[in-house]
């Protein structure tokens, strides 16, 4: 999302947690967690839905908010078997052992209830090596 002028990602931590990292270390760890998340993420997604073409949400609190405010949305994830491949992309990417260990013992889950999202508009599946700008069409560079 940095490196496009019409994609946001809104990351949930901050309104879940209250805090306003961005390290990736941090994911996973035990923190208190905000009274008024998910209420004030959804706000928050309300202020800037007319703003962006893409507005990346990870957390599936979201997807009945958006059906509920016929917000047309995409599952974007990756092949099943690429849990592997994933795994190493978040170790390179500096998040902890302990959200390894969450992603790992989820992913199956994970994978099939965005598969069987039947609120979802669009189900794009990312193969081996593939990001998810390969799968977003019409992105604007930031300049």
């Amino acid at each position: 999302a940095k490196k496009y002028a019409n994609v946001i990602d809104m990351e949930s931590t901050l309104y879940k947690y209250g805090t306003t990292t961005e390290n990736e270390k941090l994911k996973g760890t035990a923190r208190e967690r905000n009274p008024e998340f998910p209420q004030n993420y959804f706000e928050s997604l309300d202020k800037v839905k007319n703003k962006y073409d893409y507005i990346l949400i990870s957390d599936s609190v979201c997807n009945i908010w958006l059906k509920e405010n016929k917000i047309p949305y995409w599952q974007v994830y990756p092949n099943k078997e690429l849990k592997e491949e994933y795994l190493e992309r978040m170790t390179k990417r500096g998040n902890n052992k302990e959200f390894l260990d969450y992603q790992s013992a989820v992913w199956d889950e994970w994978i099939e209830g965005c598969k069987n999202d039947k609120n979802a508009s669009k189900h794009i599946e990312l193969q081996s090596g593939q990001y998810l700008e390969d799968a977003l069409p019409n992105l604007v560079i930031k300049e």
